[in-house]
């Protein structure tokens, strides 16, 4: 202070500026609280976390489902099923001492939930949850749980932790373990595993602990999972599934054994899996992704996973109306052949083909490495289809296999209906010949849950499996009479390039393409239709969930579905397999509303 009285007048504003600008510099990296996965230890094995409650909710309510619940049909439902809600924990209201609105709006900030592995002991659970404004809150919520504790007889202590409050509960539950939590910057930590909580809080103070963070794993799968983009997600989550069983062994005395296996099985090699998901980001509704975390070279069940890049344009007979569209290439020997090595290391040499080929021959007498395996050439594609009638018993679904030998597949087939000539009922349609499953006596689906009947047949080099005949026939129909078909729609062109720029430039190995506006529609002529309706009643008779919604509908009719539905765009995903892994990325894209 003397330094500056003696300097010149002239210079004493340049000094206090250059002073201003290094404490604006230097206060928020001192008072900003590291993130989550800054303060968990990098002995975390699991962790979800959303970094900003509020913006999440916010950006949540500019999607489809957050503008659809906003409009002005469809709010009077929305509200009176939030009411009941409300009701149901107003009851409880004395035990928790929060009403509702006052427990959502709790998350002011960041809220993780993440296990932990201590280097003695079973897992450990942390709870970190930002409260800000609504600290006074959160404290009403931990002295009602404190209340609940010392009732049971756990036994009350507190200690300092440089200036902040540690307080211990001890003797909780059969295991008698510890609770301990701390409040800091209007943020709570707790969790219960007493040193656990003060590393988390060593932490922050700036301790050189090492953090979650800072893991090869972690960075890893995040890295993967921001794709390059500058936009933050919304929630985030990292599993460390061979830590975990590890952090098991304590409370399981089998895990030991099962952990001895991995290297064997060749499960070691399965690193971690974590993902990011996104709201309202550019043209995307929604962005997930999901990256599998794999060490090299893959070995045992690890290399069954045989994913090869391949054609993903639909084939010449899937519909244009389908609501969802998967397909995928999978090398199926690769997959049998590293399944027999793992299988016959433990059973001997020969075990696996000599067991399949025993259960499925003497249950359909086909020779499984003779006529099943030889005869599939590695391309899957499944369907989902909603039938006009409403039915309780979901979509109409299809797979395919494309097949390299069709005459061995044929004559496989042709053994099996002549092993169960009363259960598989020869059917044609359109030309081509598909077999029916019947039912046992007394064992048909009851009326109103759709006609599911499982049936199967070859068709345009294609072994199909469907769970309805509608759909294999609908698919018949599509190459005989020239139908319009998926890989002409714009929709589906659409959301192919949006894959395609996704990966990259990559390969993907699967592709995924759906229209929820089909799926809305389902769901809709279920609501609306009185079977179902009267079903929901007779449901609610003994359950207050399905009463609620059961009572709202009925004083709240939906409005017409085009009002739902024009809220509802394509979305797409796809599966890349490369060096590091596995990496899923799914999305919904943004349709403009006036």
């Amino acid at each position: 202070m003397r330094f500056c009285t003696k300097l010149p007048p002239s210079l004493r504003p340049s000094l206090l500026g250059l002073v201003a600008c290094l404490l604006a510099a230097v206060s928020p990296a001192v008072a900003e609280r590291p993130s989550a996965s800054r303060l968990l230890p990098e002995g975390t094995v699991a962790m979800l976390s959303i970094p900003d409650v509020p913006e999440m909710a916010g950006r949540f309510m500019h999607t489809a489902l957050g503008r659809m619940s906003q409009d002005p049909q469809m709010r009077p439902l929305v509200d009176q099923l939030y009411g009941s809600l409300a009701e149901m924990v107003a009851e409880v209201q004395d035990r928790i001492g929060l009403t509702l609105p006052e427990l959502l709006a709790l998350p002011q900030g960041e809220v993780t939930v993440a296990l932990v592995a201590p280097k003695e002991g079973p897992l450990a659970l942390v709870v970190l949850l930002e409260a800000g404004s609504q600290i006074s809150n959160a404290r009403k919520l931990l002295d009602q749980g404190a209340t609940l504790l010392e009732q049971s007889g756990a036994r009350k202590s507190e200690e300092d932790m440089r200036g902040t409050r540690l307080t211990l509960y001890d003797g909780v539950g059969p295991q008698q373990r510890k609770i301990a939590y701390f409040e800091k910057d209007d943020t709570i930590v707790l969790g219960n595993d007493a040193e656990v909580i003060r590393q988390l809080f060593s932490a922050w103070k700036g301790a050189k602990t090492g953090a979650l963070a800072d893991t090869r794993q972690f960075s890893a799968v995040m890295d993967h999972c921001r794709g390059g983009g500058s936009e933050q997600p919304q929630a985030l989550w990292y599993v460390d599934p061979v830590g975990v069983l590890r952090g098991m062994s304590d409370t399981n005395p089998s895990i030991p054994m099962v952990v001895a296996m991995l290297p064997m099985l060749g499960l070691d090699g399965l690193s971690a899996v974590g993902g990011t998901m996104v709201f309202d980001a550019a043209q995307f509704d929604s962005l997930s992704q999901i990256h599998l975390l794999l060490e090299n070279p893959r070995s045992g069940l690890v290399k069954m996973i045989a994913l090869e890049p391949g054609d993903v344009v639909p084939e010449r007979w899937v519909p244009s109306d389908v609501a969802t569209y998967t397909t995928l290439h999978w090398n199926l020997e690769t997959t049998y052949k590293m399944a027999a090595t793992v299988y016959d290391s433990f059973r001997g040499e020969g075990a696996l083909a000599r067991d399949v080929g025993q259960w499925v021959g003497t249950r359909t007498d086909i020779d499984f490495q003779q006529d099943i395996l030889p005869s599939l050439e590695g391309r899957v594609t499944i369907l989902g289809w909603f039938e006009q009638q409403v039915t309780a018993g979901g979509q109409a679904q299809l797979l395919a296999l494309r097949l390299k030998n069709t005459e061995l597949a044929n004559k496989a087939l042709e053994k099996l209906a002549a092993k169960y000539p009363q259960a598989l009922a020869r059917s044609s349609y359109a030309g081509q010949v598909y077999f029916q499953v019947q039912p046992p006596p007394g064992r048909e689906r009851p009326a109103g849950q759709g006609p599911m009947q499982v049936c199967f047949g070859i068709f345009d080099g294609c072994l199909m499996v469907a769970n309805r005949p509608s759909i294999l026939q609908k698919v018949m129909l599509t190459v005989g009479e020239g139908s319009p078909l998926l890989a002409d729609e714009l929709e589906f062109k659409l959301i192919l390039g949006k894959i395609q720029r996704q990966g990259g430039g990559a390969k993907p190995a699967m592709i995924t393409f759906n229209r929820p506006e089909e799926g809305i529609r389902y769901w809709y002529n279920l609501a609306t239709d009185d079977a179902s309706r009267e079903r929901l009643r007779s449901r609610g008779e003994n359950n207050r969930l399905f009463r609620a919604l059961s009572t709202a509908l009925e004083q709240n009719p939906l409005p017409p579905l085009e009002t739902l539905q024009r809220y509802m765009a394509p979305g797409g995903a796809m599966l890349l397999d490369d060096d590091s892994g596995l990496h899923y990325t799914t999305f919904s894209l943004r349709r403009k509303t006036n």
